[in-house]
């Protein structure tokens, strides 16, 4: 009989980061948005050729940014999900979720560095989420052979 593909501690802690920064990008875009102190910062990362003032800015893009948070929202349940069905030993579907969840943080993070000044916060985004990747995948394809 295989072992099970158990998530080790640091691995664990590496898919609660991931999750909590995806957190964090929901509360910043979608609840406190329109807070100055927020959208001058992000706004300031975006490096906008346009004349308009931030608070103008963050009022045309307001709709964009609550959708843009909606989806780390969603993607917080993908990962609070995995975790669960781990939790419960239904190995591949929760699996599947978490790479989904580490692979979507990977490429937003990749586009964040690419599009915008914003490099520590991509940082912050993309490398915990490729590390976790990298140490769920082998759980996972070890998890379709059970």
């Amino acid at each position: 009989m295989n072992a099970k593909p158990y998530l080790n501690p640091l691995t664990k802690w590496l898919i609660i980061i991931v999750i909590n920064v995806h957190l964090m990008f929901f509360i910043l875009e979608a609840i406190f948005w329109m807070v100055p102190e927020i959208h001058n910062i992000l706004l300031g990362f975006l490096n906008n050729p346009v004349s308009l003032e931030y608070p103008v800015q963050a009022l045309v893009l307001k709709n964009l940014f609550i959708n843009q948070g909606f989806y780390n929202l969603f993607l917080v349940f993908a990962g609070l999900e995995g975790l669960y069905l781990v939790n419960k030993e239904k190995y591949s579907s929760g699996y599947a979720l978490l790479l989904f969840l580490c692979f979507s943080g990977t490429g937003a993070g990749i586009v964040l560095a690419f599009s915008t000044k914003a490099y520590i916060l991509a940082f912050l985004q993309a490398v915990p989420a490729l590390i976790t990747f990298l140490r769920i995948y082998p759980l996972y394809k070890a998890s379709e052979v059970r």
